[in-house]
């Protein structure tokens, strides 16, 4: 499935606002790395190349503060496969 504007994709987003996407996405499936990068490893993302055989991928956040647009883009393509892979609803 590919994105076709399903969600609202701002270029830059609070880091908070992106901690509360994750905990409802991937619930415990997150860290905080280094204070400014977080990884995020979810089983369904391994049938997809983009996020490599471990099915994770990273988030750098901009100053401790803000999310840019492309790491934003790269969790909803995430959630995504997730409701695809898992027949959720959106």
């Amino acid at each position: 499935m590919k994105s076709k504007g399903l969600f609202y994709q701002p270029k830059l987003c609070h880091f908070q606002e992106v901690k509360t996407v994750l905990d409802a996405y991937f619930p415990g499936l997150w860290e905080q790395k280094s204070g400014s990068h977080i990884v995020v490893r979810h089983e369904s993302l391994k049938k997809d190349r983009t996020f490599g055989p471990n099915g994770e991928f990273t988030v750098a956040v901009k100053g401790g503060q803000r999310v840019k647009g492309f790491y934003l883009r790269t969790i909803l393509r995430a959630i995504e496969i997730i409701i695809e892979a898992e027949g959720l609803e959106t």
